[in-house]
């Protein structure tokens, strides 16, 4: 970018700190802003500095079912306000959206479309400051009925590629089980990895977490509850073994990011809600788990959905979102509303990153 009166590296600087939105303005101001604002530094100076904005704005994308028409609607959650976002798939008529995690700005989202609609369904890439996306293409070997099918979502650290990975869900015995896929954005495109998957049945699809290239998910089959984990660089499963918590009916076990570490919370389903919130120290030790905190109980809880900030949790109670802070005991209640228990809340920091390969 250049400029008469300001030095390069001050404009580059103050551009890297503007939201998104007007940074895709700026783009057909000249053919120089245009080349600087898509230029791969510049798109990874822009994150680091959203990045940086958004733990003081506390942004959260809240994924839920319309409480009155049963549609899927997702909204934008800041310290002051809501806003709905368009949902990004071609067909009007999606009915389910299933999310896979988000890394750096992009999400993955799975969308199941209406009856009118013979079934179908896609499976996408998006970014909803650009409004881009990508919808990822069929495998040879998908299988038709995708419900048996599991999904997870993150960046190789090494190559920088964004990758998904699709394998067949454990907890139906008796079913074919795919192969291992992955897919590569660079080269939008699923080959098959040889990679053997732990004999572990999978819990809810929401009990999942991505944290610096490896992918979780909270398995449970009555004999062995660990966390089932997939590393994106080397292609390979793996498992982390659970705190000292428990699953039953009277328990609802969540796995989760707090503070760049992985975390369970461990919420006691009775008449009043009760979270206890472990972490784990050392990634990868098993004995580094900690209980961090214990929250409640208290009337007002729901199914614990993350952490808003440094101190204070976001709950869904009967329908509603609900925010708890964790010092003065405060509690705000947003104007969303959804199907109670069907509530999904992710981090979201504002990007650049292109989508095309």
């Amino acid at each position: 970018m250049l400029s008469a009166n300001l030095p390069e590296e001050i404009v580059e600087d103050i551009a890297a700190r503007l939201p998104v939105k007007s940074l895709l303005r700026f783009k057909s101001v000249a053919k120089s802003w245009y080349a600087q604002i898509t230029d791969p530094y510049f798109v990874t100076r822009q994150f680091e500095c959203s990045d940086l904005i958004t733990k003081n704005h506390r942004l959260r994308l809240i994924s839920r079912l319309h409480y009155l028409t049963l549609k899927p609607c997702i909204s934008l959650v800041s310290n002051q306000e809501s806003d709905d976002i368009e949902l990004p798939f071609p067909e009007k008529n999606v009915e389910y959206i299933f999310f896979y995690g988000q890394c750096n700005g992009i999400f993955c989202l799975y969308g199941v479309y209406g009856e009118d609609s013979a079934g179908q369904a896609s499976l996408i890439l998006w970014n909803p400051g650009t409004k881009e996306v990508k919808i990822l293409p069929a495998s040879q070997n998908q299988p038709k009925d995708m419900v048996y099918v599991i999904f997870g979502f993150g960046i190789d650290p090494i190559t920088k590629d964004y990758k998904v990975v699709r394998f067949g869900n454990l907890a139906f015995e008796g079913r074919e089980q795919p192969p291992v896929e992955v897919y590569n954005l660079s080269t939008d495109s699923w080959r098959t990895i040889d990679a053997i998957v732990p004999a572990f049945r999978l819990c809810y699809p929401k009990c999942r977490a991505y944290l610096n290239g490896v992918y979780h998910w909270l398995t449970d089959d009555n004999n062995d509850q660990a966390i089932l984990c997939f590393d994106f660089s080397k292609e390979v499963f793996g498992k982390i073994q659970l705190p000292p918590a428990k699953i039953d009916e009277s328990h609802e076990l969540t796995v989760a990011v707090i503070d760049e570490r992985l975390a369970c919370v461990d919420t006691f389903c009775m008449t009043n809600y009760k979270f206890e919130i472990w972490v784990m120290n050392e990634y990868g030790v098993d004995s580094s788990w900690a209980k961090k905190f214990v929250v409640g109980p208290c009337p007002e809880f729901g199914s614990f959905l993350g952490f808003w900030g440094d101190d204070e949790i976001l709950v869904e109670d009967e329908g509603q979102l609900v925010s708890y802070n964790l010092g003065n005991k405060k509690i705000q209640r947003f104007e969303i509303h959804g199907v109670p228990k069907l509530f999904r809340m992710f981090e979201y920091v504002e990007s650049l990153v292109s989508l095309k390969n």
